[in-house]
């Protein structure tokens, strides 16, 4: 969703920063959904890189801050030569929400029912995936299809 149109924020966030972010998520996630899987002797690993990534999405979702993930992705984007490109901040937002109710999901049930909680962080691996690696952002063209119509902002 790398041209939605947000006229409800005039916030922007730096696309390509964001896409590298993904990536980082991705193996995030891919370690804790392996080590949710093995759950003897990686539980509370998985648990505490489970809760550091819902706090990094809790800090992109609902502060103006750019989360520890995010500064790494901009200085990482920078240091191999990725232009910044700059997109609205809004839709990114609302995903951002939905990621880190995921998020949040996954470190609720990883000491209950380790295998639902990989189930849950693979499920957001697949939307970073669309996101990091094709460009397509499904919390913004939720967003941009179902919100933005209605006029809500994120």
């Amino acid at each position: 969703m790398a041209n939605a149109a947000c006229p409800i924020s005039y916030e922007t966030v730096d696309h390509n920063a964001s896409r590298v972010t993904c990536l980082f998520t991705i193996v995030a996630l891919a370690a804790i959904s392996a080590m949710a899987v093995m759950w003897e002797g990686f539980g509370r690993v998985a648990w505490v890189l489970a809760a550091a990534l819902t706090l990094d999405y809790a800090i992109r979702a609902w502060t103006r801050y750019a989360s520890p993930m995010q500064r790494l992705a901009r200085v990482f984007a920078r240091m191999i030569g990725i232009p910044e490109k700059r997109s609205d901040a809004a839709p990114k937002r609302f995903a951002f929400r939905i990621g880190f109710f995921f998020a949040l999901g996954t470190v609720a049930l990883l000491p209950l029912a380790p295998t639902a909680a990989a189930l849950i962080a693979v499920s957001l691996l697949f939307f970073n995936v669309l996101d990091g690696v094709f460009d397509f952002c499904l919390g913004c063209w939720m967003y941009s299809t179902f919100l933005l119509p209605r006029g809500v902002d994120s």
